[in-house]
């Protein structure tokens, strides 16, 4: 490609040389148009009465790279880009994926663009021209896309982009070439760096674009290819939301618009046939409206329960605008599935389940993610705030925004969120009360209770093999009854009364277990009382041991030399380590005590927590010769508020776990990891080892009361032998905030990894 970036002359000009500089090559037949306005930069710059803004090249590499961070997001505004160019449909294709020379080709049916629409739009940063023209002029679809940055997901994906244009009516096409690192490097000036435009051959019928993406920054694989079609059946409502329009007869009509990925479309893939496998057993809908007034309706409707309820809300929601809410509600009980197995059921509502957000017919990130609680859903079936089933996954549904009828909505820059004002607030306050409420109806039918303010409420609830005994009785025949009475052919009742008799001895088995679980903290909370006491008086012994350590230290430093001087300063040695240990153990203990006599709940920084949990057994982690590293990030990490003491005692149950792992593995380097990172609304951190690890069909199951793969003990005075309660009781904890606790894979260097997660704040 002919360099067209050069630096004009190293050396500072003056006005008048400058001026000649720009004469000079303009009087050319064919001048260089890039050093003319290089030149004309450096005249405007020595005038002294102003001055201007410049923009550094490297910053297109922040609004690819850095702006927009995942690889679905940036595949989802290329597709939006297509959609807004009045295209019908958009393919891409992957070649290469793994290699040096991997490739990825998105072709697209729309309008296309001229060399001026490349020069004036494409090639301009955060152009507005979305904002004063809102429809594409063929479909009149509301653009999907507004802040013109968009086009720098392509920079966000690969290395090079070769851009491929044309319009209907021309036999022209325009080609521009990009090198994102070696072109758009920091240090240089973006009005300095030129890229060619050229024309090639084509039929004027044809009409459309084609970005070919070359030397991917990501290596996509069969699962990522996956995660792709999520995002891409994710990216429209699973309801209707973009019409075919219906405007005057010579206005064209909107065909749809349809995306294929190697050359399969959505409806290709069995396992994201929603509407087939999935929506079809919903057992009810919630929808709910705010009209133009701010009046808000729910309704919740359901065939299988013959309900048809609608509730209107006192409140009047006046920032919002006209919008709509619209969700199919799960209950993932086999009576209520009778297209699709209970398993099944379930991974769909764990992959897809949540309340979307579709701006102008589009998604917007990260709403409806299944790390993403922004209706506070998880929070309040974890905390039983309500008692009914009515988490994220229980429901699979959307809200519709658009710019004419929702105008104070607005996307982040990063294009991944919404901007957190009044209207935004009242959303979540309608949506979260109307989801609420809709799944509450249904517990009232189901005969379910609803909250734990309900002290009147009585359960109709019997137990399944009573009412099957019940119903076998009457349908044996009766005595006296020539035609046998009301006898039912081919039904095994025996069987059938046997399989739920062995589902209740299922339940009454964990409720032995759950009774066993609640002994043994009983247990243990009376035996904090003891602690309680040790840890008082290891602290009021711990100056006087002190003082006669530093007597006894005086005194052997008074005796001559001999082999009883020299074996006593030894053993001084040894009681003034073990002393310490026993000191770390006791202000812990004690530290411990005095956190659990408040019953206030506190935000806790994440990265005190740890430093002080750190610093308390210092001493303790030097004799295990265990090292310890992590980092908490952002620094300012804190969490909802909590009892301090529960942050104590989950970080001191997985140092436990670490040390008895790394004592029974012999490993000669013991290295413990505790990091914190914010994941979504989450505040995660992570504990690793590289001790012995967990079986990965182990990982679900060392949340259990009293399972434990702890040995005998050792007689280490912390870790102790192991009761089988220590996960369950970090898992229990995390759940009670509305979190979690999971085994997850660890990092390289160590083999098992324990995540303990909770909101932030």
């Amino acid at each position: 490609m002919h360099d067209r970036t050069r630096f004009v002359e190293s050396r500072v000009m003056n006005k008048k040389e400058l001026q000649a500089k720009i004469a000079q090559e303009a009087a050319k037949e064919n001048p260089d148009y890039s050093i003319i306005e290089q030149l004309s930069g450096q005249l405007v710059d020595l005038d002294p009465s102003r001055v201007r803004f410049s923009v550094d090249a490297g910053h297109i590499q922040r609004l690819g790279v850095e702006l927009v961070a995942k690889q679905d997001t940036a595949l989802s505004e290329l597709i939006k880009n297509s959609y807004d160019a009045d295209a019908t449909q958009v393919s891409l294709t992957f070649s290469g994926r793994g290699s040096d020379d991997s490739t990825l080709t998105i072709t697209d049916d729309g309008v296309g663009m001229t060399p001026a629409v490349i020069r004036s739009a494409w090639m301009r940063i955060a152009t507005e021209s979305k904002v004063e023209q809102r429809q594409s002029t063929k479909f009149h679809r509301t653009y999907a896309g507004r802040k013109g940055i968009g086009r720098f997901a392509v920079q966000r994906l690969g290395k090079h982009l070769v851009l491929e244009t044309g319009t209907k009516g021309s036999n022209q096409g325009s080609r521009v070439k990009f090198d994102w690192d070696d072109e758009f490097t920091p240090g240089r000036s973006l009005d300095s760096v030129f890229s060619a435009i050229e024309s090639y051959e084509k039929d004027a019928d044809e009409h459309g674009t084609t970005l070919k993406i070359i030397h991917l920054r990501d290596d996509w694989k069969d699962s990522a290819i996956q995660k792709v079609w999520k995002s891409v059946l994710l990216l429209q409502p699973p309801f209707p939301v973009v019409k075919v329009s219906r405007k005057a007869k010579t206005e064209t009509a909107d065909p749809g618009f349809r995306v294929t990925i190697d050359g399969s479309a959505l409806s290709d893939v069995p396992e994201m046939s929603i509407e087939k496998t999935f929506l079809a057993n919903a057992l009810a809908t919630i929808t709910g409206t705010i009209n133009k007034e701010g009046v808000a309706v729910v309704r919740v409707s359901s065939d299988v329960l013959d309900l048809d309820e609608q509730h209107t809300v006192s409140k009047k929601y006046l920032t919002t605008g006209e919008l709509t809410l619209s969700t199919r509600y799960f209950i993932y009980d086999p009576e209520f599935l009778g297209g699709i197995s209970q398993r099944a059921a379930a991974t769909m509502g764990r992959n897809f389940g949540g309340i979307r957000i579709y701006r102008n017919g589009f998604r917007v990130l990260p709403y409806g993610e299944t790390t993403d609680d922004w209706l506070r859903l998880d929070y309040d079936t974890a905390r039983r705030n309500i008692l009914v089933a009515a988490s994220n996954r229980n429901m699979f549904g959307h809200v519709e925004l658009n710019d004419d009828c929702n105008p104070l909505f607005e996307e982040t820059a990063s294009r991944e969120g919404l901007i957190e004002n009044v209207a935004f607030e009242e959303l979540q306050e309608f949506a979260h009360d109307a989801v609420e409420w809709g799944a509450k109806q249904v517990a009232a039918v189901r005969n379910r209770k609803q909250t734990a303010h309900q002290p009147d409420f009585v359960s109709e609830l019997r137990k399944p093999s009573a009412v099957l005994n019940e119903l076998k009785q009457k349908l044996q025949p009766r005595e006296g009854d020539d035609d046998g009475g009301d006898e039912v052919d081919d039904v095994d009742l025996d069987g059938l009364v046997l399989e739920v008799q062995k589902y209740e001895e299922k339940v009454e088995a964990d409720q032995r277990a759950s009774i066993e679980y609640e002994q043994m903290l009983r247990l243990l909370a009376s035996l904090g009382l003891s602690v309680s006491v040790f840890g008082h008086e290891i602290i009021g012994a711990q100056d006087a041991m002190k003082s006669r350590l530093q007597l006894l230290k005086r005194a052997i430093s008074k005796m001559e030399e001999s082999p009883s001087k020299t074996s006593l300063a030894s053993q001084f040695v040894e009681l003034t380590t073990n002393s310490a240990r026993i000191f770390d153990v006791g202000g812990y203990v004690s530290g411990l005590v005095s956190n659990t006599e408040s019953r206030e709940l506190e935000t806790l920084s994440l990265k005190g927590a740890i430093d002080r949990f750190k610093k308390q057994f210092k001493d303790y982690l030097a004799a295990q010769k265990v090292i310890v590293s992590g980092d908490v990030l952002p620094i300012g990490l804190r969490t909802l508020p909590m009892h301090k003491s529960e942050i104590d005692s989950v970080l001191l149950n997985l140092l436990t776990n670490s040390i008895k792992s790394l004592r029974a593995s012999k490993v000669d380097n013991r290295r413990i990891a505790i990091n914190a990172r914010r994941d979504g609304r989450l505040a995660v951190v992570s504990f690793e080892d590289n001790g012995l690890g967990i079986p990965r069909d182990k990982w679900a199951r060392v949340f259990d009361a009293f399972y434990t793969t702890t040995f005998s003990s050792d007689g280490d005075s912390l870790s102790g032998p192991g009761t089988g309660l220590g996960l369950k009781i970090v898992s229990d904890i995390a759940a009670n905030y509305g979190g979690y606790a999971q085994i997850a894979e660890a990092s390289g260097g160590f083999s098992c990894k324990v995540e303990f997660a909770i909101p932030a704040i």
